[in-house]
């Protein structure tokens, strides 16, 4: 007949099944419709769980930790916090994740998310790259990895940044916030009656010769309010004469070609702001 043991016995025998101490999942999905749909968070989590179970590491059911829907450019996440906070209090001793980009999308982030791990005596696991912070070899590797994937996103910025020069040099639109004065529908831009009069009056009383910060005031004061409907202040009316788009323009880093949308104020009147905006000198800009 088997002997029974007592409590302590017990005890002993449960710290030598935990002595690895427990593995935490990671897993991200950057998008509301991956999120949505479920299926990269299960496929995340299935790959995870048989991984571990291949290495014979244990992971405990309330150490999955998930952020769904969730850019990876910060590391303010909910779940990768509570993830750290359990990795500080010494609840896990090893974080496991499908591949680096879920962990952080820079190497200045990447790498403080891993020399924190490793202050708690946490070593961090990627499938895909196939390294462990717990050796020395993936200690060294994974640093590499993480250059190359910031190259990749810097990449990726520089290819989305040529791709608005390319189309603000052919008279289109390159993406940016829909100006004040324009309403944006089915790819095409219209005249909003309304708000661009408040466009027509910041150009035209500038060239009068009106501050900016007396021009705001007004605007205030008339209850007008910018395209995020706030509160206007003197760089508010400078972006707006800034801006060549009212003209007609389509700009990009300094590309300029006549656009494909109807201007709400003429050539002539913008170049007179534009030079009058150069003519003012750096500091407090006129009352």
């Amino acid at each position: 007949m088997a002997r029974k043991m007592n409590k302590r016995q017990s005890g002993k025998v449960q710290d030598a099944l935990n002595l690895e101490g427990y593995t935490a999942l990671y897993i991200r999905v950057s998008t509301e419709r991956q999120a949505q749909e479920g299926n990269s968070l299960a496929a995340q989590e299935k790959r995870l769980r048989d991984y571990c179970s291949a290495h014979g590491w244990n992971v405990a059911s309330d150490h999955v930790y998930t952020d769904a829907g969730i850019s990876g450019k910060s590391t303010e996440r909910a779940a990768f916090q509570a993830m750290m906070q359990a990795a500080k209090d010494g609840v896990i001793v090893r974080v496991v994740a499908v591949k680096l980009d879920r962990v952080a999308r820079n190497t200045k982030d990447f790498l403080a998310t891993v020399e924190t791990l490793q202050s708690y005596k946490c070593s961090l696991a990627l499938i895909v790259e196939g390294f462990d912070t717990g050796t020395p070899q993936g200690k060294f590797a994974i640093t590499m990895f993480a250059a190359m994937a910031e190259l990749e996103a810097s990449m990726i910025s520089e290819r989305v940044s040529s791709g608005r020069k390319q189309k603000a040099s052919e008279g289109g639109y390159n993406g940016a916030r829909c100006p004040l004065g324009y309403k944006y529908e089915n790819g095409a831009f219209t005249v909003d009656s309304s708000a661009s009069q408040t466009v027509v009056e910041v150009f035209t009383r500038f060239v009068a010769g009106q501050g900016m910060s007396k021009i705001a005031d007004d605007l205030n004061a008339a209850g007008a309010v910018t395209a995020k409907g706030g509160k206007w202040y003197a760089a508010t009316v400078r972006y707006i004469l800034s801006n060549g788009f009212y003209a007609g323009l389509a700009q990009w880093d300094g590309t300029e070609k006549q656009g494909n949308h109807p201007p709400i104020i003429s050539r002539k009147l913008y170049e007179q702001a534009h030079a009058r905006l150069q003519a003012i000198k750096p500091g407090p800009m006129a009352a």
